[in-house]
């Protein structure tokens, strides 16, 4: 994915459940290069799949790439994806010890402190499925990341003040507030957070989807903090936010660096 952009390639990752049509990733990239979509079960998702479907051929016939990432897929939809041009690779499991082995390699570089007895147990929980064990260490990563934050703090920042910030586009406060709690030892994992669950509710509300599950006073306040955002805006940000996760991931930056890039651009 990094090669592509590098390319000047506009690339996106879904995964459901996401608002906006797939067809909305392909209108078009400003740069002139080729749109590279990555989709995670987009085939498990009713609408993704409806419109994939109907637009097998348009797909493999299109200079831009689709990647759909499935646990399995049934024979004929083998067939009707073949037919439409499609290329179907098939990725085995490894034996057991390889897999431990794997497992492990992303244990560490994702963050996780898991003994290799336990990592057997939670692999052979998720019948040695990568995408399934990926997940449960995802969640214990940010579970363990949610006991370092309280263990032995008496209180902690407002961060909702943070989030205020970025929602007016005040981005020189927010750059303030995320640099004093890095400053008191805070770190900036939590503001990165916050801002993910307040793209996500601005997202919800500009959706204008009805019963979107908000509490009425954060979907009062979402739908006010709109006028500050366009649609685009918004969709740009809740990508360039999902990277900074993939980016700290893998390594190659930091939550602080990440946020703060992204506040640069508001």
């Amino acid at each position: 994915m990094s090669r592509a952009r590098e390319k000047g390639s506009a690339v996106f990752l879904l995964r459901p459940p996401a608002l906006s049509p797939l067809g909305s990733y392909f209108s078009g990239n400003i740069f002139g290069g080729k749109t590279l979509v990555v989709g995670d079960g987009l085939l498990d998702d009713p609408g993704y799949e409806s419109e994939i479907t109907t637009a097998l051929e348009a797909l493999a016939a299109s200079e831009n790439i689709l990647i759909l990432l499935e646990g399995e897929l049934s024979e004929a939809r083998q067939k009707r994806f073949k037919e439409a041009g499609a290329k179907i690779v098939e990725f085995k499991n490894p034996g057991p010890a390889k897999f431990l082995q794997w497992a492990e390699g992303k244990a560490e570089k994702i963050g996780v402190s898991v003994s290799r007895p336990d990592l057997a147990i939670l692999s052979e929980e998720a019948e040695f499925n990568p995408r399934a064990v990926l997940n449960k260490m995802e969640r214990m990563f940010l579970e363990e990341g949610a006991r370092a934050r309280t263990k032995g703090r008496v209180s902690e920042p407002n961060y909702f003040a943070f989030t205020d910030e970025v929602s007016a586009k005040r981005k020189h406060s927010a750059l303030r507030l995320l640099r004093s709690y890095v400053k008191n030892g805070l770190g900036a994992e939590e503001a990165f957070w916050k801002l993910w669950w307040k793209i996500k509710t601005l997202r919800l509300a500009d959706s204008g989807v009805k019963g979107t599950g908000l509490h009425p006073f954060v979907e009062k306040k979402a739908l006010a903090d709109l006028r500050h955002f366009s649609s685009g805006e918004l969709e740009k940000l809740s990508f360039e936010v999902m990277d900074i996760f993939s980016e700290v991931r893998r390594g190659e930056e930091s939550f602080e660096e990440g946020v703060e890039k992204t506040l640069l651009k508001l």
